[in-house]
């Protein structure tokens, strides 16, 4: 098997998948028991805390945990725009953001808040520019993703999100990092919430966590017992907490060595274009991320033609499968036939160089076997 769809999920580590046996099995106590176990619980998330904490240089009391990428964003876009909502009713974001932030978006458009979609590039870049000349004196937020799902496409968010605070220090800056973290380095100095999830960085599913900027307030969605200074409350996921921290931390330790490997893997799957016609390469940016169209085959068939073979690529993002009308590709403004004919290949620290070779030599038989087929 070859799995090359790591951007839907990732396998967990092994040292991931240790930590979490350990408190399933051993560190197992409620953190908000005051007998021994319960401490020692306490003290886990503590520590991983500051583990994640130390990887965005940010403040331990900062990070706050949740069930994933969605609810830190949900939490960051909603938490602030109905705290802040007698400041202002505007809130500005691209047109290729993940469905866990559109779908927030349409759901205050509801709620009578106005919405500004920024467009982009045909590489899916967006003009910082654009972002500036957006704001308004009645802009409450800022959300814009730091790398795209489908594409990889990096966005500078340091940058942007300076240029922000510079042209209106109220306005609150939130990043979709779930594609990002541990793997694209950011300064966060003007960034006020940071969401990321530990399932796309070879943790469990089911835990993510936001980071909040020391003064920025956030109106719950939640309700429980007082945990995480009410912000999100509720029992803790040790297990899942432990499982991030510890998948976090291996990774950011080799973060060198796993950019160098995925970076050549990449490249030799691009090089499928150098031997077929009618192939495109999608956006740019992330080395873990490569998104690109066979014209005249539908994304999905390559798909399939290509499990029957071992190999696990996508169509576009998981989030979207049962939802194909919002993937952000049509933002990018390629044609039908070239968003149609869309695969997404996406890289790991677990795969290798031969697996790439492999993969190339199958994908370039199987798309010219396709093309013939349709042909006839």
């Amino acid at each position: 098997m070859i799995y090359f769809d790591n951007a839907a999920t990732t396998p967990i580590s092994p040292k991931a998948a240790e930590a979490a046996k350990t408190m399933m099995t051993q560190t197992f106590g409620n953190p908000s028991s005051a007998h021994s176990l319960g401490l020692e619980a306490e003290r886990v998330i503590k520590a991983s805390t500051e583990t994640i904490a130390n990887i965005l240089n940010v403040r331990s009391d900062e990070i706050f945990f949740t069930s994933g990428g969605t609810e830190a964003n949900n939490l960051a876009i909603i938490g602030t725009v109905m705290e802040r909502q007698r400041r202002g009713q505007h809130i500005i974001t691209s047109q290729v953001e993940h469905p866990s932030v559109e779908n927030s978006m349409k759901a205050l458009e509801k709620e009578g808040f106005e919405v500004t979609r920024l467009p982009v590039n045909q590489s899916g870049e967006i003009d910082s520019k654009v972002v500036i000349d957006a704001i308004r004196d009645d802009t409450i937020l800022v959300s814009l993703m730091h790398i795209n799902n489908e594409t990889g496409t990096i966005f500078d968010i340091s940058n942007i999100s300076r240029l922000v605070k510079e042209k209106n220090s109220k306005v609150i800056f939130h990043t979709d990092a779930v594609q990002a973290f541990c793997k694209e380095h950011a300064n966060l100095k003007y960034v006020d919430l940071y969401a990321l999830s530990a399932h796309k960085i070879h943790g469990l599913k089911g835990i993510g966590a936001l980071f909040v900027r020391k003064g920025v307030r956030l109106k719950p969605m939640i309700y429980g017992g007082g945990q995480q200074r009410d912000v999100r409350p509720g029992t803790e996921n040790t297990v899942g907490i432990a499982s991030l921290a510890a998948a976090a931390e291996s990774q950011i330790k080799n973060l060198g060595k796993i950019r160098d490997n995925v970076l050549a893997i990449k490249s030799e799957i691009e090089g499928i274009a150098n031997y077929l016609e009618d192939v495109y390469i999608n956006g740019s940016g992330s080395p873990y991320i490569l998104n690109m169209s066979f014209l005249g085959i539908k994304g999905e068939t390559l798909v399939h033609a290509l499990e029957s073979e071992g190999i696990f690529i996508s169509s576009g993002a998981a989030c979207n499968a049962k939802h194909p009308g919002q993937t952000s590709m049509s933002a990018l403004k390629l044609g039908a036939d070239r968003v149609d004919s869309v695969v997404r290949f996406s890289f790991s620290c677990f795969n290798t160089l031969e697996e790439a070779r492999t993969c190339k030599e199958t994908v370039i038989r199987t798309v010219q076997t396709l093309r013939k087929d349709l042909a006839r």
